[in-house]
């Protein structure tokens, strides 16, 4: 399975991992029972030929043919027949075959998600050809590692690869791979919203197809030029390329993408308000769908369906349509959980020797990492009962002073004086604890000169909390995060919170903001013990969190529903968070997706809670609001950051007036 057979369905940026997981869902499911019983002959039949055969040469081919035959229909076999290809090519040291196992498993890897994976496989397979001077392998290979990089959205690396594959292949003169070529860099340009340059390399891709009268080739650069016209609203340009494109599929018996083609259309037609074509498509796409049963393709059929019959006010049938594209949308996020675990299960039955090799090493450091985190939990229990002790000596000194408050009122007033002030005390004394486990505002600024900071707890002691390191790569480490509730309760969370980022960090010494998060995650959930079947715990925190790397002046950042605001050249830029908080119901395996910027000179960038945003005021008495709360960093960003704290500061005093505040406030901004 080549990647150009799924690039007409990539939609955009946001879509594109979930896009190529799904299409492999989708393509698993079976078109009928003479499809299935065919694939099997051709198995089986293969298998045959591997059993007798004596030369282990021709029997990796044989095990590579099944293999990628099962690619698609039943990935697990196909890394477990991939494995046997890969040891028989060690085994006879035959380097062109052991180059071809290590791309598949490669592919494999890609398509399952796992890009760590998949880039050391084409690393190794590349560093195979080089050995072997195998041009076109190494410009397969070229090819392979610019997908990688596109995955993690390093645009810059993927364009670099893929312009290192086609300069080999024109070469070469191989025009059937120049023709994925310039898909892929029709996909990329789009993805970077380059689209006159995207719309060229469609162009280039049907051209060569055309010469090659290559079908397939045909489809995919209709389909994707029609995608990028959809973008660009161009809705009657994007229906004449995708009925070329769907042409092209119908005579490759891609009925997948004919009905993702037939969906493209319908949605265009929506576009224009000609809902009577809109429902003639999506009848012919769900007619496609329904028979074999590509969900995906339904689940979409079914949204533009909705829609549809909303803009002609049937709201009754808007409604029932709806229904489906949720149900459906469910039931594949369902297969989509499951296909995942098999297919890790799969990839741990290969690599089984390898892990029982270091099975000790890494029992022993569970061990140590249960016994951190067994220690933990008790410090923070130690914590919460002394603390519960407190308040209950508390209570009880009330009661009794209530009692002995009847004889006298003025002996009331003045007991009543002295509880206050205890209770005071002591949430001062907590309020100092919890400001001693910030980060140090002088460090912060030492660091980063031109940097505010404006913390504004709702009470004494807050649920809000910034966080400041230095890595020992040199690399500077910095989040705003929200806890659950505010005041003793957020405190709580907060302290649980510095406490995980300073182990993720300081003792775990990672520097990569997504395994920050996911070890923030896993952590805040076993000092919470969330994993218990019968715990009722829903407490996390929301957080946005920056690494600076100011010798190569770039950012990385991951957020669990909190954004990133950097303003450039008067221009306020957002980057979305992954949409899960930490802790609570989130999955111990939740990913949080990391997002690497380049910086310039005089960049301003934001990380805040949404406190500010939420506090009510104004003539109205409504709340702020995000909009206008981008306006008010967007007219003051070009000031000293000393300055925009204080106008900040002003402005939400100005909006709430008499209103009390209703969060924890948070808002911290750095100048480059």
């Amino acid at each position: 399975m080549k990647k150009e057979n799924h690039i007409s369905l990539i939609k955009n940026r946001k879509y594109l991992l979930f896009y190529l997981f799904t299409l492999c869902i989708c393509l698993n499911t079976s078109a009928g029972n003479k499809d299935s019983i065919a694939f099997q002959k051709k198995i089986d039949s293969l298998q045959h030929l591997a059993d007798t055969e004596k030369s282990d040469v021709t029997k990796i081919s044989y095990y590579l043919q099944i293999a990628k035959a099962q690619e698609t229909n039943d990935r697990l076999k196909a890394f477990d027949n991939a494995n046997i290809a890969y040891a028989l090519s060690q085994k006879t040291k035959n380097k062109q075959k052991m180059g071809q196992c290590i791309n598949f498993l490669g592919d494999l890897n890609w398509f399952s998600g796992d890009y760590t994976s998949a880039s050391n496989y084409y690393y190794k397979a590349l560093a195979i050809y080089e050995e072997l001077k195998d041009t076109a392998g190494i410009g397969e290979s070229y090819r392979n590692i610019g997908w990688i990089y596109m995955g993690q959205e390093r645009y810059k690396e993927t364009v670099e690869y893929f312009n290192k594959s086609i300069a080999i292949n024109i070469k070469l003169g191989l025009n059937d791979k120049l023709i994925a070529n310039y898909d892929d860099l029709g996909i990329v340009n789009k993805l970077m919203g380059n689209y006159e340059e995207a719309i060229k390399f469609c162009n280039k891709t049907i051209k060569l197809a055309e010469e090659k009268q290559s079908e397939k080739g045909l489809a995919t650069g209709h389909g994707n030029l029609a995608i990028i016209y959809v973008e660009l609203g161009e809705y009657n340009i994007a229906i004449e390329n995708f009925q070329i494109s769907n042409k092209n599929h119908e005579l490759t018996d891609d009925h997948y993408n004919c009905a993702e083609g037939y969906n493209g259309l319908a949605n265009c037609y929506y576009h224009i308000k000609n809902y009577n074509k809109a429902i003639e498509y999506i009848e012919k796409a769900l007619e496609i769908s329904t028979k074999f049963q590509y969900k995906t393709s339904m689940s979409s059929a079914y949204e533009i369906l909705a829609k549809v019959y909303a803009a002609k006010k049937d709201y009754s049938n808007a409604y029932k349509y709806l229904e489906k594209f949720a149900d459906l949308r469910d039931s594949t996020y369902n297969e989509k959980n499951s296909r995942q675990i098999n297919e890790m299960s799969a990839k741990y039955e290969s690599e089984k020797k390898e892990l029982m090799i270091n099975s000790l090493e890494k029992d022993k450091e569970l061990s140590d990492e249960k016994s951190a985190q067994d220690k933990k939990l008790k410090m923070y229990l130690i914590i919460f009962c002394s603390l519960i002790a407190v308040f209950t000596i508390f209570l009880f000194r009330s009661v009794l002073q209530k009692k002995k408050a009847n004889n006298s009122l003025s002996l009331a007033y003045k007991e009543i004086e002295v509880q206050n002030k205890d209770i005071t005390d002591s949430i001062n004394y907590a309020k100092q604890i919890q400001r001693a486990r910030l980060s140090n505002p002088s460090i912060i600024l030492n660091h980063l000169p031109d940097a505010f900071g404006l913390y504004k707890p709702k009470d004494v002691v807050s649920g809000d909390f910034y966080w400041f390191a230095e890595h020992e790569s040199g690399k500077l480490l910095m989040a705003a995060a929200d806890c659950t509730g505010h005041g003793i309760p957020g405190a709580f969370m907060s302290l649980i919170g510095i406490d995980e980022l300073n182990h993720a960090v300081l003792e775990k010494r990672l520097c990569d903001a997504s395994a920050i998060l996911s070890s923030l995650n896993k952590g805040v959930k076993k000092a919470l013990r969330q994993n218990e079947e019968n715990s009722m715990s829903r407490d996390g925190m929301d957080i946005a969190l920056i690494i600076f790397d100011l010798k190569n002046n770039t950012i990385e950042y991951a957020g669990a529903n909190r954004p990133l605001y950097y303003i450039r050249e008067n221009t306020l830029n957002e980057i979305p968070p992954t949409k899960a908080a930490i802790g609570g119901i989130t999955s111990n395996d939740q990913e949080f997706k990391s997002h690497v910027r380049e910086i310039k000179k005089n960049d301003m960038i934001y990380v805040f809670t949404d406190g500010f945003a939420d506090q009510f005021g104004g003539e109205s008495g409504k709340k702020f609001m995000t909009k206008r709360f981008k306006d008010l960093l967007l007219s003051i960003h070009q000031k000293p950051a000393t300055e925009q704290e204080a106008i900040l500061e002003k402005s939400l005093e100005e909006w709430k007036k008499e209103v009390s505040q209703v969060d924890d406030i948070l808002v911290m901004g750095v100048r480059i």
